[in-house]
């Protein structure tokens, strides 16, 4: 199988011939240096852009390919003050907008970082058909937290569980935030997107009630989700930390497999996720500084406890270095090939 036959294979339940190996967000600086990248134009560079990127599947052997490399270009499109980081720390969003009505999106499409997104999926679908392309987006809860200020999300998630007038203010954040989702999804499916991977990082328990997203996030999700699939896309779920108390929720969206880390144990995300695929859970630390048998003893451990695809846990880290990445992914190729 082609690595990306065997991501549709997994995501359709289907037999595959071995685990995926899959990854999230992909900024790693050593694929960065090698291909000469410069920080900070490879965040809308999208030649320098795939050339790091695509090294994941090339050198490391993951059969993915993700593309941008953080979750700030929603943000810096709309006009968002985004601190750009440096080579190897992400860009993070400084600023928010006070009313919902203060968004205007009319012409995010034109926005540089969002052009630079949508002309690598292009090449990179083009250099790589055998992947799997998959666009890093934001998802509902966590873009209209990046709107509003991740302070005021936490204040207003808290408030609209007690109050109808907080509920309706935060459904017109989550309102906007669902049109630019869908602005964005629309234009990663035509470029080429196999599959679109959803981080919704702060509609995680450790930020929010898990009773705001059940009210709230889920049917976002939903709602995303229902799009992608009109216009015959899958998509992937990922939301940070223990996700237990949510998992059922999660699996409820209709994404197509749910992401974990570390902190949630496998077995159990898979009794509660039910028939939707689980994967993830790999500790990601372990690609900057882990030994060969730590690295393998994780690997094996969530791959036992019924994950359909090897992933890290939320991301691979900038500091990865490329003899553990490989360690990883030979991990799950040895597993499968006692196992399948």
């Amino acid at each position: 199988m082609t690595s990306r036959e065997r991501v549709i294979a997994m995501i359709n339940r289907k037999p595959v011939d071995r685990i995926p190996v899959i990854t999230g967000s992909a900024m790693v600086v050593e694929y960065i240096q090698k291909i000469g990248g410069v920080w900070p134009e490879y965040h809308r560079n999208a030649e320098m852009m795939v050339n790091a990127v695509s090294m994941m599947h090339t050198d490391a052997g993951t059969d993915n390919i993700v593309i941008p490399f953080g979750m700030f270009i929603e943000s810096i499109a709309l006009g968002l003050d985004v601190k750009m980081g440096a080579l190897d720390i992400q860009p993070s969003v400084r600023s928010s907008f006070k009313e919902p009505t203060d968004v205007k999106y009319e012409n995010f499409l034109e926005d540089p970082y969002v052009r630079t997104t949508i002309e690598a999926i292009k090449l990179a679908k083009e250099r790589f058909p055998d992947a799997a392309i998959c666009p890093f987006l934001v998802a509902p809860v966590t873009l209209a937290g990046d709107l509003m200020g991740a302070e005021n999300l936490a204040r207003l998630s808290l408030k609209c569980l007690k109050k109808e007038e907080h509920m309706e203010k935060m459904k017109k954040w989550i309102s906007v935030a669902l049109e630019i989702n869908k602005i964005y999804a629309r234009a990663c499916i035509e470029a080429g997107a196999d599959i679109l991977y959803y981080s919704d990082a702060s509609a995680s328990p450790n930020l929010v009630m898990p009773d705001f997203y059940y009210k709230v996030g889920v049917p976002a999700e939903k709602e995303l989700g229902d799009f992608i699939h009109s216009l015959g896309c899958p998509w992937e779920l990922h939301i940070c930390g223990n996700a237990v108390p949510i998992l059922e929720g999660m699996a409820s969206t209709g994404a197509d497999f749910l992401s974990i880390e570390q902190a949630v144990g496998m077995k159990e995300a898979v009794r509660i996720a039910g028939n939707v695929p689980v994967v993830g859970n790999v500790t990601p630390n372990l690609m900057i500084d882990g030994t060969e048998e730590q690295i393998i003893s994780d690997v094996r451990k969530g791959l036992d406890g019924g994950a359909k695809a090897s992933m890290l846990g939320c991301g691979t880290p900038p500091s990865s270095t490329s003899d553990r990445l490989k360690i990883w992914v030979k991990a799950v190729r040895d597993w499968s090939a006692e196992n399948l």
